[in-house]
């Protein structure tokens, strides 16, 4: 869900700058991606689910790793699609 809410705002700044909405601009994936793992950090220490993930044997910062790559192989499949 927070992919496409930064997807949506990605778009949104690309039509205000008359640029394609869909391309892939590292630069702003970098900023969207770095705001979900933000979300995300704030969402599991809240819920003490990284307390979980250290007794599983999993640091927070290897159990985020995948999902950079999810971002970014999804936003640079969307703009090869569109």
């Amino acid at each position: 869900m927070l992919w496409v809410v930064g997807k949506i705002a990605n778009a949104a700044t690309a039509a205000f700058l008359k640029l394609p909405p869909l391309a892939f601009r590292p630069g702003t994936e970098l900023v969207v991606c770095a705001f979900e793992l933000a979300v995300l950090v704030a969402f599991i220490r809240r819920t003490n689910e990284d307390i979980l993930l250290g007794n599983i044997g999993l640091r927070l910062p290897v159990a985020l790793a995948p999902l950079v790559l999810l971002h970014f192989a999804l936003s640079l499949a969307l703009s090869l699609l569109a």
